[in-house]
């Protein structure tokens, strides 16, 4: 794991527990509730998952300064 992977440790793991809240809401929680309640658990488990799907993407970014770095092949 390199150093940039280590610093953002914190998106990684809190983007992975955001999703899976979100999917075990979709999964578990909502077919339990009948109604409104249903589509409304639905739709906050989803939101959930696409949170935590973008929040981990942030732990993916580089610097902006060393995203055009060249490496001489030798």
């Amino acid at each position: 794991m390199n150093q940039t992977m280590r610093d953002n440790k914190g998106y990684w793991i809190g983007g992975t527990i955001v999703a899976f809240l979100g999917v075990a809401l979709v999964r578990l929680v909502a077919p339990e509730l009948s109604g409104g309640w249903a589509s409304l658990v639905l739709m906050f488990g989803f939101t959930l998952v696409i949170a935590g799907i973008t929040t981990i993407t942030f732990g993916t970014q580089r610097n902006q300064s060393e995203s055009f770095i060249r490496i001489d092949k030798q």
